[in-house]
């Protein structure tokens, strides 16, 4: 690392080094100044399933993950690094738990985002989760969200939005694609912009939820169809019938989070 920041540094005069010494730095090692960097063991995901959900409508994405982390014993390898990191962490019976972790159960490799990115980095912070998933050579990518239930138009309790790479899998879901006229927004629909222009097999699966509240209903939607693409066995009975003490707790640290950006901190 320093022979390699001397050397840039040589290919500048003193006029122009500031300039020159950053432009170059960028150019040939830009994860030096990347505002969102995966720390993680290199080429060691091939082939594997990236599983991915953010915290918008119902929280369905972030109680689906969660829940299929913990159902699978997952093992921690990774974080993911921001410049605006939440300034939270927990302990659990584990040990310490930190904002932003990855996960993995054999080929399934689970992102978890504890509490949901800065709004100034949750656009970064998407296109680097695909773009980490693409050239770690990854099969393909489960995305995970919620679909407003005021959508809702029949019997189907979920929706499905495939990348063009992906459009023989999502017939193996029995699920219906998203209707023509509407539009998934946020860091799901970065993702699977980034994974189209890849040509990268991606699929969001988004239940209908409700998006006044945490939805572990919907979430628990979510599981099923990860551990049918997945051919796991898991277990959604306990994210059923505690729906109403998660949706409390979520709830709760909604309320913690909020405060922190008041400048209150335990």
């Amino acid at each position: 690392m320093v022979r390699f920041v001397r050397r840039l540094m040589q290919m500048h005069s003193k006029k122009d080094c500031g300039r020159g010494f950053y432009q170059a730095a960028c150019q040939s090692a830009p994860w030096l100044y990347m505002p969102v960097r995966f720390e993680a063991p290199r080429g060691k995901f091939k082939d594997c399933t990236l599983l991915a959900g953010f915290h918008g409508i119902g929280e369905t994405g972030y109680i689906a993950v969660s829940y299929i982390v913990h159902a699978l014993k997952a093992r921690r390898v990774g974080f993911i690094r921001t410049a605006n990191l939440p300034a939270f962490v927990t302990t659990t019976r584990n040990g310490l738990l930190t904002p932003f972790e990855i996960y993995r159960r054999g080929n399934l490799v689970m992102v978890k985002l504890e509490f949901p990115p800065h709004r100034n980095e949750e656009a970064e912070m998407a296109r680097t989760m695909a773009s980490w998933a693409v050239e770690e050579k990854l099969k393909e990518a489960l995305l995970v969200g919620g679909l407003d239930v005021g959508f809702k138009n029949g019997r189907h309790e979920s929706r499905i939005v495939p990348t063009r790479a992906c459009m023989c899998k999502a017939k193996e879901f029995a699920i219906p694609l998203l209707e023509q006229g509407l539009y998934v927004y946020g860091p799901l629909a970065i993702m699977l912009s980034e994974f189209e222009a890849s040509n990268f097999p991606a699929i969001a699966i988004l239940p209908y939820a409700e998006s006044s509240r945490s939805d572990p209903r919907a979430a628990s939607i979510a599981v099923r169809a990860v551990a049918k693409a997945c051919k796991l066995k898991i277990d959604v009975s306990d994210l059923e019938n505690y729906a109403k003490v998660i949706e409390a707790d979520l709830d709760q640290r909604t309320k913690i989070a909020k405060k922190s950006v008041q400048g209150m901190y335990v």
